[in-house]
């Protein structure tokens, strides 16, 4: 209630703002008002041929005024109001805290209050010099609340607007670097920076940067979706142009390449590039890469900056001289021509490997015509499936029109299985070798160096023998048990990508039922999503633990890319593939038989993703990875790696599980 109003005030119970006394709606979020008794001492008569309004609760608040106490604390101002809470200014023990009271609507919802819960919990635990430590929080007092230090500083929004010139890159790095080391922090807490903004980031009178609270939240989300959004609100700060905003924004940058800021060196533009990148497997895996490019910075008064202005590659830009123009632009004419030849000799002949890598081949064309979308096998060596005739399954139940009409289907452990007495039930094969098709390899038992290459020879893991198929899975092999992918290039005889890890296990447990062998992972769905386990000594098809696939990769040398160490003779990637994925077994096999464990599309792996792993692992016969986690381990590189770290044979990405990603497939692998 306040204290000059004469009645209480009233709040929309799904946005927490402030509503107008006779309002129907709220003009904020649209949600309808409740119908109420009038707060006024002599109500007016409704007209009798007016019907009575019907709506929904609302919610009333009582606002602490200066010089109340709340929970110990002794408000002295009012500042704001948010959909969480109202926000005062308060001090307890000599302490300023900024004190948030929580709406009774916002804990309703217990999904919304599940959520709030992790984050206070999660704000509890950080203790960083660059976060606002959050002293008190609980949701068990009535009404719930936070309190969180008050920092004396200035926000870099306002720092932007209204003092620009102190916003040099100088500053603007170092706050670049103490944003780093708090995010490894906040991740460590289950928190999120995917909501950061410029007003969120403030300057103590040491100039150094100090996170609200208010900017992190409880998300599930890849640590690079975060990194993005750092790089974008960083890029924002570092561009004085009007539309920075616009051009710098979240949206744009997720469809449109980074464009180099001017006035800011080459060098941080690159940090900046490399964090901005629209495909999510080109970005910093991690805040601890990030740093050490960042350190690694020559000062700017020695480094090159960026003069190309933004309103060269903005459209609609009206230029200074609205003079009309004489008549072509010859010279300019002649300048893209010159451009377009350059290009189309570096993507269709070898004239890139021939200036820039050394190469001795002689200058060859290689024609504008794509490959055919055939398959290099020999009479023995063919990459199709050899499975007796049964109905066909795909994700979930979403069967193929080729199942008999009136059979029943039932979810099992292993996934989606049929029922009925004209169906046989696969018999188990687990006391004898179940047979092998010639496209899959064996390889033999053996140790080598787990995460190492050249700089460490010593072995330390052991892998018992297994068999890996020598061709990534083709559209046409996932085509026949489950709904086809938005693949990247279209052709049966291509390798599918964009496919989810969840969905391949589906298509494992699928094609090892069809072949009557025992299914190598079992879901539980009492979890969602479901848990997923896998029996290694099952006979069925599964996916690579990823020790199994570095072990087939490396095929006992110690070279950067899967058979070789020049990436043309093995791999299809940037420089040669032109984006364009390509049937397997055009490029050269490795000592194992293998082909395109590097580039063409990468491969999904069984492991939980941790980036200490191979570092520090601990076991050592057998590995199959950490025991939890939330993304999962992908391997191999692709058509859109350039030669170099994310092409080399020991480079390391990750993928959320439940999520296809373009340029990314898989191989199969079988026990026994």
């Amino acid at each position: 209630m306040t204290k000059d109003s004469g009645h209480d005030m009233i709040f929309c119970s799904h946005c927490g703002r402030n509503l107008a006394e006779n309002a129907q709606f709220c003009a904020f979020c649209g949600e309808k008002v409740p119908e109420i008794k009038s707060r006024k001492p002599e109500p007016k008569p409704k007209e009798p041929s007016k019907p009575e309004r019907k709506l929904s609760p609302i919610v009333t608040f009582d606002t602490l005024a200066a010089g109340d106490e709340f929970q110990g604390f002794r408000i002295t101002e009012l500042v704001t109001k948010d959909e969480e809470g109202i926000k005062y200014l308060a001090l307890k023990n000599d302490i300023k805290y900024v004190l948030k009271v929580f709406h009774k609507s916002r804990l309703a919802n217990p999904q919304k209050v599940y959520a709030l819960q992790l984050r206070l919990q999660g704000l509890l635990n950080l203790n960083h010099p660059n976060i606002s430590k959050t002293d008190e929080a609980s949701l068990a007092a009535n009404p719930g609340y936070m309190a969180t230090r008050y920092v004396q500083g200035i926000s870099l929004d306002r720092l932007k607007k209204e003092q620009p010139e102190e916003l040099t890159e100088d500053l603007i790095r170092k706050v670049a670097i103490q944003l780093m080391q708090a995010a490894k922090e906040i991740r460590k807490q289950g928190l999120s920076l995917n909501r950061l903004s410029s007003s969120g980031m403030m300057l103590d009178e040491n100039n150094n940067l100090v996170l609200l609270s208010s900017t992190l939240h409880y998300e599930e989300n890849d640590e690079r979706e975060d990194i993005f959004h750092i790089g974008a609100v960083l890029a924002r700060l570092a561009c004085d142009h009007p539309l920075a905003n616009t051009l710098y924004g979240d949206e744009l940058l997720s469809e449109v390449k980074f464009r180099y800021i001017p006035g800011i060196t080459i060098s941080f533009n690159k940090v900046l590039a490399e964090c901005l990148h629209r495909n999510i497997l080109q970005r910093y895996t991690d805040t601890d890469l990030i740093l050490e490019h960042l350190r690694a910075l020559p000062r700017v008064e020695d480094d090159e900056v960026c003069n190309t202005p933004l309103d060269s590659n903005i459209p609609n830009v009206k230029p200074k001289n609205d003079m009309p123009k004489a008549g072509p632009e010859w010279a300019f004419i002649a300048l893209v021509a010159l451009a377009i030849i350059i290009v189309g000799l570096f993507m269709f002949t070898n004239l890139f490997s021939i200036l820039f890598r050394g190469s001795d081949k002689p200058f060859s064309f290689t024609g504008f015509l794509p490959a055919p979308d055939t398959l290099k096998v020999t009479k023995n060596d063919q990459n199709v499936e050899t499975t007796p005739q049964q109905p066909t399954q795909t994700e979930y139940g979403a069967l193929k029109s080729t199942l008999r009409e009136g059979q029943q289907y039932t979810f099992d452990r292993y996934g989606l299985s049929l029922a009925g007495t004209d169906q046989p039930t696969p018999p188990k094969q687990t006391t004898h070798q179940a047979p092998m098709p010639s496209y899959m390899v064996r390889l033999d038992s053996g140790s080598f160096g787990f995460g190492r290459l050249k700089e460490n020879l010593n072995h330390n893991v052991s892998l018992n023998s297994f068999y890996i198929s020598r061709h990534e899975v083709t559209q046409g092999q996932w085509n026949k048990r489950m709904t086809p992918a938005n693949v990247s290039t279209v052709g049966d005889h291509l390798p599918v990508d964009n496919v989810s890890w969840t969905n391949i296990i589906l298509y494992c447990n699928a094609i090892s039922k069809a072949d009557g062998l025992e299914p190598a992972y079992t879901l539980d769905y009492s979890t969602k999503p479901a848990r997923v386990s896998c029996n290694f000594s099952a006979n069925g098809w599964r996916l690579p633990t990823e020790a199994e696939w570095e072990f087939a990769a490396k095929a006992g040398a110690l070279f950067d890319y899967s058979g070789s160490d020049d990436p043309e003779e093995v791999a299809w990637y940037r420089d040669n593939s032109a984006g364009r994925i390509r049937a397997p077994g055009g490029k050269n096999a490795n000592a194992n038989g293998l082909y395109d464990m590097s580039g063409n599309v990468s491969e999904w792996c069984w492991d939980w993703y941790d980036a200490s792993y191979t570092r520090s692992i601990q076991q050592f016969i057998n590995p199959s990875g950490p025991s939890t986690g939330t993304q999962r381990v992908i391997r191999g590189g692709n058509v859109m790696n350039g030669e170099g770290r994310n092409l080399n044979i020991i480079y390391r990405e990750k993928g959320s599980p439940n999520k296809g990603i373009p340029y990314v497939g898989f191989r199969l692998v079988r026990s026994k």
